[in-house]
């Protein structure tokens, strides 16, 4: 299967309210665009360096367009070869939860999906948002090396009152975001840039 079959399986998978099989989905989608971005990298490296990477603009579109140049997310989270607790965003994306899942079959016992727009840890569990499931989407679709990709010409997601195909998305992240930012509550990025604009002088009547 492609790529773009495998979006379009997670798409199917995430409207059904399936969220462990989207994230089957998503994790071969994944690393099929990761092994044409990392061509002859073993599949840990080239996985978790596309999550690295991508991970401004997932957090982009999960926090309403706040921006971002973070590429290193830990949290307070044992796993195999961490004993200092600490585990990264992409060690608990491929490690913890895509090889559990493909691997062994079932979810790992310390993360939980969650209908929310928050990631957190709660009674040592990580609440992983299915919506985040998406933002995770959105990078495999805006990646360059997929804009040969299609998934069927009616499969669409909804930002606000606008219908983005995603057969209009593919390969680029400046389209990905226009599209997105319509489903933002609010604008983020509109927000600090006024925030950040210099104050104009105020000119004074001439003295009498």
């Amino acid at each position: 299967m492609s790529v773009g079959e495998r979006v379009q399986e997670c798409i199917n998978k995430l409207e059904s309210k399936d969220p462990v099989n989207a994230f089957i989905q998503l994790s071969i989608a994944i690393d099929g665009t990761a092994k044409k971005e990392y061509p002859g990298k073993k599949t840990s490296f080239r996985c978790k360096k596309f999550l690295k990477e991508n991970l401004p603009f997932v957090m982009w579109s999960l926090t309403n367009g706040t921006p971002s140049t973070c590429k290193d997310f830990k949290f307070e989270f044992s796993g195999k070869g961490k004993p200092s607790g600490y585990t990264s965003f992409e060690d608990i994306v491929y490690s913890v939860l895509r090889c559990s899942l493909l691997h062994e079959g079932e979810m790992p016992e310390k993360v939980t999906f969650i209908n929310e727009n928050h990631i957190g840890m709660h009674d040592g569990k990580m609440q992983f948002p299915v919506a985040l499931i998406g933002s995770l989407l959105f990078s495999v679709i805006a990646s360059s090396s997929n804009s040969n990709q299609k998934v069927f010409e009616n499969t669409h997601f909804v930002f606000g009152e606008i219908k983005a195909y995603v057969n209009n998305m593919w390969g680029s992240e400046v389209k990905a975001k226009e599209y997105i930012r319509n489903g933002f509550e609010y604008n983020v990025e509109k927000l600090l840039e006024s925030h950040n604009k210099p104050m104009q002088p105020t000119s004074k009547a001439p003295a009498d």
